[in-house]
């Protein structure tokens, strides 16, 4: 490997010197040939704009001369025009700016038509040449950049040197113009002296500072001849309007005359000292080429040596090494092998001979030596942990077990003692209070059966009998804190096995207080059940925030794959209760899996298998003598049904898990959503009115009634007895208290209370349609 990285190495560096050097190689040479016709259609437009300026002056003086002129342009226009559908090869930058170039050139045609027609002014001929000229400046800068810095660091003089003449010529063009028309504006005087603080800008800072030292010594000779101070004095008698003539305007002839005579030789001394920088700096780039030919060279042999080198060692130290490591990998190998289920053994709670069965490695004293020595300590250190760990989850886990069952002890005597408060107490706040212990300690208790679970053990509730599905669902929204929000519709009469109520009660509790908690009041959440191809399934819908595809994921692959449950390191996760509910579903076979809801929530369906669904238990009919005593007399008083915890059984096909749930009361329709009415409805009878106010439903004897409602509680008193209002009160006579309204309300608790146990004790057991009527308790606002 170290061979091959260093071949690779070598190879890369090779190729990317030369890709650099051909690349620097190839845009020197397309900027050389594209420089040399720019340059010469260049200094064709300074001259074609000086002479159309002046022939716009003095037609006859000049049109010869611009007709010359013209051609010698069109000439090298052309060249430059043709040059990019030649054989030119050029860089995609450099194309793209001579392309340009060429596109703006064909509007010199019509330029030269505004001349000759006089369609165009002297300021409009002169900024049009000049834009033409601007742009193929641009190209030089692009030219002359050929991605060598040095290179380009000495390029930058020549371009400045270049743009100095622009100045000079420009200077050249008004100074002409002037002559002929023999006067000069304000404006174009100011233009003057722009050009001209630019030309001193360009020659004194950025020209002569940075050309080769005998180039500077001919520039500074040109700067101090006579023809530059002849140039310099017309420009100052211009700016000063000194010996300009009478007006203000007025332009002397005499001045031009002196411009003229100095201007010819200075750009033609401009042009040379240009011309030989430009050999000068072609020169300086065929140096640093041939530099990166030679580099590329050498790092290339001596890569080629080093390469060569490399490969012969390492294969001297390969084959030396090869058995050993050989003999050392497949050591390793047999301890990966045999580690994980050794580990797997230690949990399991089996004695293990560690040494039989991973024997020490030995390897000798040197590097490798030392290496299966370290495999030694890694194995004896992956084994001292594994057996602290496993003691110290049994020992965790079993005192989790031990307080929650102690826990659950003490909420079984709690539930039984306020069984007996429900059954003693009718006072309507009294029996509030108590429906609230009530609710908060069923939760309590599935908490605590959360702890058992996930302390390796299973909760105690047992059941011997099978039990209503409905039962069953409202068994476990009875233990959801904000319990009226849960609809439950139930579309078959299904019942589960005995062994499988008590768990399912907890899975569908813990699925429906997520979604209670997770979704915002009052939306509601809908419990819907029916019986499917492979079992029954239990849908759970709220409208909620949901989650996101990451975690729908994360959470099913949580209901497939239960991981073992570390709760030190579970300490903070939100997600205990899916844990459980994973760990429940596993043990009976269920299949829980989460989906986005239409309405924006999570959408909860668990499949519960075939073998956990049974046939309706067996029933009895009741017996003649129960069906001549029915219906019970409306006062009797009987003892509620006892719970039954720790192995007991419901009565029949009512669910008894210790407590019944929320209590069963008729509501207004308005609070309570039910789905359409099935088609086998309950047979009832509507008896006389009792004196209390109460009606009495008699139902028949094999079906089970309905709860009680007080006919009158929501009235007044005075609307009681018609007769109250008329009578006058007299003076002696004191005015009974009204009743209040929860003097009212423990009158409708308490005659439901009555008819209840009534039904527990009097009405013979069979199959029924259980009402979907939700239970109404004030919510308890009290936090998990």
């Amino acid at each position: 490997m170290p061979s091959v990285t260093l071949v690779a190495l070598w190879l890369a560096s090779s190729a990317q010197l030369y890709t650099e050097w051909q690349k620097q190689k190839d845009r020197n040479a397309a900027s050389n040939a594209a420089a040399r016709p720019i340059m010469a259609a260049f200094f064709d437009l300074q001259e074609e704009r000086r002479l159309s300026g002046a022939e716009l002056a003095d037609p006859a003086g000049y049109q010869k001369a611009l007709r010359a002129q013209r051609s010698r342009t069109d000439a090298d226009v052309t060249t430059v025009q043709e040059l990019p559908d030649s054989d030119w090869s050029a860089p995609d930058d450099i194309r793209r700016n001579v392309v340009q170039v060429g596109r703006n050139l064909r509007k010199l045609a019509d330029y030269r038509a505004g001349v000759d027609q006089r369609t165009a002014s002297q300021q409009q001929t002169f900024d049009r040449y000049t834009a033409l000229i601007s742009g193929q400046l641009n190209v030089f800068t692009v030219l002359s950049h050929v991605g060598l810095p040095n290179i380009d660091y000495l390029a930058r003089p020549a371009i400045d040197s270049v743009w100095g003449m622009e100045m000079i010529s420009r200077e050249n063009a008004l100074f002409t113009r002037g002559s002929l028309t023999g006067r000069l504006t304000g404006t174009e005087r100011g233009q003057l002296a722009g050009w001209i603080g630019s030309q001193h800008f360009l020659y004194d800072n950025k020209v002569v500072p940075l050309v080769p030292d005998d180039q500077a010594a001919l520039y500074r000779k040109l700067m101090a001849g006579t023809a530059w101070k002849q140039k310099t004095t017309a420009e100052q008698n211009v700016l000063s309007g000194s010996a300009s003539g009478t007006g203000p305007d007025k332009f002397s002839k005499a001045i031009g005359k002196t411009w003229s005579d100095s201007v010819g030789p200075v750009a033609t001394q401009l042009q040379e000292l240009n011309t030989a920088y430009s050999v000068t700096l072609t020169a300086s780039t065929e140096k640093e080429l041939h530099s990166m030919v030679v580099r590329l060279i050498v790092t290339s042999v001596m890569g080629a040596v080093a390469v060569l080198v490399v490969v012969l060692v390492s294969a001297l130290l390969t084959r030396t090494l090869r058995r050993r490591i050989s003999a050392l990998r497949v050591a390793a190998l047999d301890l990966q092998t045999r580690m994980p289920d050794v580990v797997e053994r230690l949990r399991s709670g089996d004695v293990v001979d560690l040494d039989a069965e991973l024997p020490v490695i030995q390897h000798g004293d040197d590097e490798l030596g030392q290496l299966g020595q370290a495999l030694n300590l890694a194995r004896h250190s992956a084994l001292d942990t594994t057996m602290a760990q496993v003691s110290q989850f049994r020992g965790f886990e079993k005192l989790l077990q031990r307080i929650a069952r102690r826990t659950q002890l003490l909420i079984g005597l709690q539930m039984k003692k306020l069984s007996e408060l429900e059954r003693r107490h009718e006072d309507p706040e009294v029996l509030e209070g108590l429906f609230d212990l009530d609710h908060l300690t069923a939760r309590l208790r599935r908490y605590e059966e959360n702890l058992v679970i996930l302390g390796g053990g299973q909760p105690q509730r047992r059941w011997r009998k099978p039990v209503l599905l409905l039962d069953v669902l409202r068994s476990a929204q009875s233990e959801v804190q904000d319990y009226r929000r849960i609809q439950i519709d139930v579309e078959d009469r299904v019942w589960l096995a005995e062994r499988a109520v008590g768990l399912v009660i907890h899975v569908l509790a813990e699925l429906m207080e997520n979604a209670v908690g997770f979704s915002r009041p009052p939306t509601p959440v809908e419990v819907y059940a029916a019986r499917v191809g492979r079992g029954l399934a239990v849908e759970i819908e709220d409208r909620g925030v949901g989650m996101d595809p990451e975690q729908y994921d994360e959470a099913n692959r949580l209901m497939t794959e239960p991981p073992r449950m570390d709760v030190m390191s579970r300490a903070d996760d939100v997600r205990l209760g899916l844990y459980v509910v994973a760990r429940l579903a596993r043990a009976l076979g269920i299949q829980v899996e989460l989906r986005p809801s239409s309405f924006g929530g999570t959408r909860v369906v668990v499949l519960i298998p075939d073998e956990l669904v049974v046939e309706a238990p067996e029933r009895t009919g009741p017996t003649p003598e129960a069906a001549a005593a029915w219906p019970p007399p409306p006062d009797a008083a009987v003892a509620d049904a006892p719970g039954v915890e720790h192995g007991t059984a419901p009565d029949l096909d009512t669910l008894v898990t210790g407590r019944g749930g929320p209590p069963v009361a008729a509501v207004p329709p308005g609070d309570v959503w039910t789905r359409p009415p099935r088609p086998h409805g309950v047979p009832q009878m509507a008896g006389p009115p009792r004196a209390d106010g109460t009606l009495r439903v008699d139902v028949a004897p094999d079906v089970q009634p309905l709860p009680k409602r007080v006919r009158l509680a929501s009235l007044a008193d005075e609307l009681r007895d018609p007769d109250a209002g008329l009578r006058a009160p007299s003076a002696d006579e004191e005015t009974p208290a009204r009743r209040s309204a929860p003097a009212r309300s423990g009158a409708t608790i308490g005659a439901f209370q009555r008819q209840s146990r009534m039904v527990r004790r009097d009405v013979p057991p069979t199959d029924h349609e259980p009402i979907d009527v939700l239970p109404q308790r004030r919510r308890i606002p009290t936090e998990d």
